[in-house]
């Protein structure tokens, strides 16, 4: 599931083409593009969890009608799973982790449970709530999750990883210098074909400000405005 990053970005230039606003070159839409994606990942996060509070006070809804699952499907795409290299209880984390969901150990029998670094001196202190290999936790730091007790030597991480970066691939045309785009040399939209809409208004809106027409970044605004009241 992937979104033509061609689809897209032609059809920003038709839209800011129309009036005669300007040119997008395709090293600025890759770079926007980039951005804009990130942002419709982590609002995913935001809109999940809205959502599941919100399901909470009413009757839950099945099938289509169930906002956080249709939401959390979009964060699924990213789902991915991996063995942690561990030497005296630090693992650096894939090259690729997002957000970490989880970390279990024992064949996926024992799940470690998330501290921030501050509660550590208090699950020390007492043996009551000590870390153990049945009962082990962990905290991230930097690129590193530490795990306790140090004696852990192998888990997995369940995590969301960050989305490939979309590329527009083209070579120049020698005679003209216009853009030929290539297929083979592009990379798509990895989030969801449902983001398909905010995405090119929200593209549209970074757009405004380097092409500096305020119509652009106006209009843009507006739609993306609707999209978050009807959401709501």
């Amino acid at each position: 599931m992937a979104i033509s990053v061609n689809k897209v970005y032609r059809t920003v230039l038709s839209i800011i083409n129309k009036e005669g606003r300007g040119f997008l070159t395709p090293d600025q839409f890759n770079r926007i593009g980039r951005q804009v994606q990130l942002d419709l990942l982590e609002r995913a996060f935001f809109d999940y969890n809205k959502a599941v509070n919100k399901e909470k006070a009413n009757i839950t809804n099945n099938g289509y009608a169930n906002i956080p699952n249709n939401i959390k499907e979009k964060i699924d795409i990213f789902s991915k799973e991996a063995a942690l290299v561990i030497s005296t209880g630090v693992a650096p984390v894939p090259s690729d982790l997002y957000r970490v969901t989880n970390i279990t150990a024992s064949n996926r029998t024992i799940n470690i449970e998330e501290v921030s670094k501050s509660e550590l001196s208090y699950v020390n202190a007492s043996k009551l709530t000590a870390p153990t290999s049945n009962y082990p936790v962990y905290y991230r730091e930097a690129n590193n999750i530490k795990l306790f007790p140090t004696s852990i030597s192998a888990a997995k991480v369940d995590y969301i990883k960050v989305p490939a970066d979309p590329y527009w691939g083209f070579t120049k045309n020698s005679s003209n210098g216009s853009y030929e785009y290539k297929e083979n040399l592009s990379t798509n939209f990895e989030i969801h074909e449902s983001d398909e809409v905010d995405l090119v208004i929200k593209i549209l809106g970074y757009t405004g400000l380097i092409i500096k027409d305020p119509t652009v970044i106006q209009v843009a605004g507006g739609e993306e405005n609707k999209i978050i009241q009807l959401e709501n």
